[in-house]
């Protein structure tokens, strides 16, 4: 049985369909060539991480690597979880922001381009109709909940509150002004800005806070540590071949750098910092 585990590389992606599954497919077909061994990946949509009420895919021991959101990560950490660990690699994403090249991702605050002359920053959007994936979300929710209190603003800033579902159905609501404003992942707009009405020519990226705490590749800690140190170097290399940066470029991936576990130590403070904070007012 044990042999059998060691033919397949088990993955699974809970972040989609906000970034594109196609992103985890590359990713999988490229560690296929390098490791030499065949790979499946499963695709979640219900939720940024392992589903709660159920027993995570790492403790069944029915996946080697997952993809999912800072936040599901420190779920995991904070369950003590002994099954999962933190695969030391992460991407690096192309932003304006980003000059340095560094781990990490963005909430981008985007409006309507309609509302440009009378909104310039994110305070000027007091009243206005907000639209947020859900509260579990770090980019589309809790950042922004932060960032209002750090202007000693409450959950009373916007007017109406309008959970989308996902950070794709933030930027439509922003689109066709069913919301005035929206924070999403700033990769997720990157990426499918192309598939919108005239490339989204009409969303307008009014700021972005970040970065972020980055993406978390996690691995079963059951995994033959050899394999483990194979596939952050495959993932760290893939760079030094033009065909495989072409293929990475096109989801907005420069490379792969070290990660750590310390990464996520100051979600913990972003969380209690907004824990009496809540949205007064909404419609779904």
């Amino acid at each position: 049985m044990s042999n059998q585990k060691k033919q397949k590389l088990r993955l699974v992606t809970y972040m989609c369909p906000s970034h594109p599954v196609e992103m985890y497919e590359l990713i999988m077909t490229y560690l296929e060539r390098y490791t030499g061994l065949e790979a499946t990946l499963q695709y979640e949509s219900r939720r940024a991480g392992p589903l709660p009420g159920r027993v995570d895919p790492f403790t069944d021991d029915t996946v080697d690597i997952g993809f999912m959101s800072v936040l599901s990560f420190l779920e995991l950490l904070d369950d003590k979880n002994k099954y999962a660990e933190l695969l030391p690699v992460t991407p690096v994403f192309r932003h304006r922001k980003n000059k340095d090249d560094v781990a990490g991702y963005y909430s981008d605050i985007i409006i309507h381009i309609n509302g440009k002359k009378h909104v310039k920053e994110l305070l000027d959007l007091r009243g206005s109709a907000w639209a947020y994936s859900t509260e579990e979300s770090l980019s589309g929710y809790k950042i922004v909940l932060k960032t209002l209190k750090e202007h000693g603003e409450n959950s009373t800033f916007f007017g109406n509150t309008l959970q989308s579902g996902s950070h794709l159905q933030s930027i439509q609501m922003v689109l066709t002004k069913q919301a005035e404003a929206a924070a999403v992942d700033s990769n997720t707009l990157a990426y499918n800005k192309r598939y919108l009405q005239d490339q989204g020519k009409d969303v307008l990226v009014l700021d972005s806070i970040g970065p972020l705490p980055p993406y978390p590749i996690v691995v079963n800690s059951r995994m033959d540590g050899e394999l483990k140190e194979t596939i952050v170097r495959a993932l760290k290399s893939f760079d030094k071949s033009e065909i495989w940066q072409t293929k990475f470029a096109q989801y907005g991936i420069q490379k792969f750098v070290t990660n750590h576990v310390d990464s996520y130590d100051k979600l913990r403070t972003v969380t209690e910092y907004i824990r009496d904070l809540n949205h007064a007012i909404r419609y779904y």
